[in-house]
């Protein structure tokens, strides 16, 4: 690498780093450009990009990610990277807030016809083979129905975007990062990593999401400017995996993906794998809080085990998978078993936007982050956003939007925010 060539050191091998990679392979294939995640496969199976399937949709309350989702679907359905992962099975959402009415309002203010619409209760009952017929519909009057959403293979999708990457020049590296390397003035040079190797780079990347306040707090204690302070926060959900047998898939075959807002229920069901696997998620997330010695803060963060104790899950977690099931199937789904469950981390903010900023406290450094469950989605598009960051093109709307500092307005997946502690539901 010569003198004046740019280098870029991205931490994390989730959907942020892996997009934010092959973005700049592809608009600076002349600089050096490392990713350099923990696990020796990408991604990393702690990550929660690392996944059976994960719901594409542009289904929002929030205008701005609505808009931002149809940008994202539009390039689910028609680049050839992406579209071999992408269903478009539809999604339903049944909320007594009247979701569903902001959702087809957004579509109407953006000139976009999807074919969402609402329908009561009663009509929903007879689609898709008749398998909601028993959900919990209390309380509820309309339900919001887009046959435009879908979901795509999720492990797989983010390979093939390794793939890509590497087939441009981006170097993956295995190494678990201890802490940011400093130079004598403050900024960043890179890491080190706990094997005692130190990588540097004239662009640090941290897209760190769960682990970053963390790392932040273990690179420089002493220096509160540096510090997350709230601006992201580790948080949990649990999954549960049923599976379908072969007469059940042939009625699970038209299902959509379906989401239960309603409080009693709360979660969500993927459509069945190929193989059968039906995935539940609990949408009622829970932190780790505990206090970090050396600065003082209160930090949540994962399990400091090397697999997270993403397979220890407690019988009051399991029962919460079976509440989201009941709720949604009812007795369509009498004799089931979890083979499986899982609890899933990701970086959430306040405010459920991304950060996607330079960190005005160290020269070097910038975020890239803050999934906060709704992330994964935008895999094909979000890169694109941090290469404008990093080379000074991004629109101020958007600088403004996903800054470090900002005002933590409105919400885009507000019911997710944690209120309750991993230790209170062991």
């Amino acid at each position: 690498m010569s003198a004046g060539t740019a280098s870029y050191l991205i931490v994390g091998g989730g959907v942020f780093g892996v997009s934010t990679a092959y973005y700049l392979s592809k608009t600076h294939p002349e600089a050096s450009i490392v990713l350099l995640d923990r696990s020796n496969t990408f991604p990393c199976p702690l990550a929660a990009s690392h996944d059976f399937n994960k719901i594409v949709r542009a289904d929002y309350g929030n205008a701005f990610y609505c808009a931002l989702a149809l940008e994202a679907r539009e390039v689910w359905k028609s680049d050839e990277l992406y579209r071999p992962f992408y269903h478009q099975a539809g999604l339903v959402n049944l909320d007594d807030a009247g979701l569903g009415r902001r959702i087809v309002k957004n579509y109407k203010d953006l000139g976009v016809h999807p074919g969402a619409t609402l329908i009561g209760p009663d009509e929903m009952k007879l689609q898709y083979n008749g398998i909601f017929a028993d959900a919990n519909y209390a309380g509820v009057k309309e339900i919001f129905v887009n046959p435009s959403s879908g979901w795509a293979e999720a492990t797989l999708a983010v390979e093939a975007v390794v793939q890509a990457s590497r087939t441009n020049g981006v170097q993956f590296i295995q190494g678990d990062v201890k802490s940011l390397a400093f130079d004598a003035d403050g900024s960043c040079s890179g890491v080190h990593t706990a094997d005692g190797r130190t990588l540097h780079a004239n662009n640090v990347i941290l897209s760190t999401g769960a682990g970053t306040a963390k790392l932040l707090a273990e690179s420089a204690p002493e220096r509160a400017e540096l510090q997350a302070e709230g601006r992201i926060t580790a948080a949990a959900v649990v999954t549960g995996i049923v599976k379908l047998s072969a007469e059940q898939m042939e009625r699970f075959s038209v299902s959509p993906a379906f989401i239960h807002s309603i409080d009693g229920v709360l979660g969500q069901v993927l459509p069945p794998t190929p193989d059968g696997l039906l995935k539940f998620c609990v949408d009622v997330s829970f932190k780790n809080d505990s206090c970090h010695q050396q600065s003082g803060q209160m930090i949540s963060s994962p399990p400091d085990t090397p697999d997270q104790d993403q397979c220890r899950v407690s019988e009051s977690l399991k029962k919460e998978c079976h509440r989201v099931v009941s709720g949604i199937y009812g007795k369509e789904l009498q004799d089931y078993k979890f083979d499986s469950f899982r609890i899933c981390w990701d970086g959430i903010t306040p405010n459920q936007d991304f950060i996607i900023s330079g960190h005005p406290h160290c020269r070097n450094l910038y975020i890239a982050t803050g999934g906060s469950f709704h992330g994964w989605k935008f895999l094909p598009i979000i890169g694109k956003y941090v290469v404008h960051l990093l080379d000074g093109t991004l629109k101020n709307e958007l600088r403004l939007r996903w800054a470090w500092n900002r005002e933590q307005k409105g919400s885009a997946h507000e019911k997710i925010v944690p209120k309750r502690e991993l230790r209170d539901l062991l």
